[in-house]
C-alpha cells in the first residue's frame, strides 16, 4: 500500500486570553500560566519546528497578538499559518447581538493580517458551536476551512447547515457548504490530558508517556489501517511548552519521521487540497 498522510501540528496560543475572558478571572497565578505560554512555551514550540523545519498552524486570538506582538511576528516571519481563534478567546453565540458577533471576527482578522500581512483562511471555535449564523459569517470574510469537530477522524469533510435534530424521528442532514472541516478531537488535544484547575474536577497531570503512546497509537492506526488521511494535533504552548511535554513531542515526531509517505503541512494546504478535488454535494 502506498501511504499518503498530512500530518499537522497545530497550536491553540492562547495565552492570557483564556484566563481573562472566558475564565473572566483576576488571578496572578491563572494568568501566570498564559504569561508562561507566551514567553516560554511559544518560542520552545518554534525552536523545535525550526529544528524539524515542519511547517505549522498556529490558532491565535487578538488579545494574544495585542498582548505579545513580538512572539507573534516571530511566527509569522518564520513562515507559519495563522488562524482566527477570536479576539479574547470568545465562543460564538445567538445570545450575543450580530453586529458583536461581526466586529469579534472582524477585529480579530484585523490582529491577524497586520502581523501576517494576509487575512486567516483557517479558524477554530474558541469553544462554542459552529452555528449556522456564525458559518455565514465566517464564509463571508473569507474564511475557507474549519478545525474544530470531526465526522472522520482522518479525513476532512464539508460543513452542513440547515441540520433539523430531531428527537422522535430520522435526524435530518442539511445541506453541504464550501467550508472544509478538518479533523478535530479532544483525543488528540493536550489539554485535557495535561491541564490541571483547581476545583475543576479535571484531574489533568497526565504522564507525558502515558499521552505519547495514545498519540502514537492513533497515528499507527492511520497509517497502518487506512494509509491515506490527515493526522490533526491540537497543541498548546502554555501546555505542552514544559519540559517533560516537550520531549514527548520530539519523540512523538521521531516515531512520525520513520514512516514513509508522510509529510508534515499546514491545515491551509490540506484543506485547499481537499477542495481541489472535491465538491459539496448540492
Amino acid at each position: 500500500m502506498n501511504r499518503k498522510i498530512s500530518v499537522c501540528l497545530s497550536f491553540d496560543f492562547d495565552a492570557i486570553s483564556i484566563w481573562v475572558g472566558p475564565r473572566k478571572t483576576r488571578s496572578p497565578n491563572l494568568i501566570s500560566r498564559g504569561e508562561f505560554g507566551a514567553r516560554v512555551g511559544a518560542g520552545r514550540m518554534l525552536r523545535l519546528l525550526a529544528e524539524e523545519s515542519i511547517p505549522s498552524t498556529w490558532f491565535i486570538p487578538g488579545h494574544t497578538i495585542d498582548t505579545f506582538p513580538e512572539i507573534c511576528r516571530e511566527i509569522a516571519d518564520a513562515g507559519h499559518e495563522i488562524g482566527y481563534h477570536g479576539y479574547c478567546h470568545e465562543a460564538p453565540t445567538s445570545r450575543r447581538p450580530f453586529e458583536e458577533e461581526r466586529g469579534i471576527l472582524l477585529r480579530s482578522i484585523e490582529c491577524i493580517e497586520r502581523i501576517s500581512g494576509r487575512a486567516p483562511v483557517g479558524h477554530r471555535l474558541p469553544g462554542g458551536n459552529l452555528g449556522e449564523r456564525w458559518t455565514r459569517l465566517l464564509l463571508e470574510n473569507g474564511i475557507r476551512y474549519d478545525s474544530s469537530m470531526a465526522r472522520h477522524d482522518y479525513a476532512p469533510t464539508w460543513h452542513r447547515i440547515g441540520d433539523v435534530p430531531n428527537a422522535d424521528r430520522a435526524f435530518e442532514f442539511g445541506r453541504e457548504v464550501d467550508l472544509v472541516i478538518l479533523p478535530f478531537d479532544w483525543n488528540l488535544d493536550d489539554a485535557p490530558y495535561f491541564e490541571y484547575e483547581p476545583g475543576s474536577g479535571r484531574p489533568g497531570l497526565r504522564s507525558p508517556g502515558e499521552v505519547l503512546e495514545i498519540w502514537k497509537d492513533e497515528f499507527d492506526y492511520l497509517y497502518r489501517n487506512l494509509g491515506e488521511g490527515v493526522y490533526v494535533l491540537t497543541l498548546h504552548p502554555q501546555t505542552t511548552g514544559k519540559g517533560s511535554r516537550m520531549l514527548m513531542l520530539e519523540r512523538l515526531i521521531a516515531h512520525i519521521r520513520q514512516h514513509d509517505g508522510v509529510v508534515f503541512r499546514t491545515l491551509a494546504s490540506v484543506a485547499d487540497e481537499f477542495r481541489a478535488s472535491h465538491s459539496p454535494a448540492r
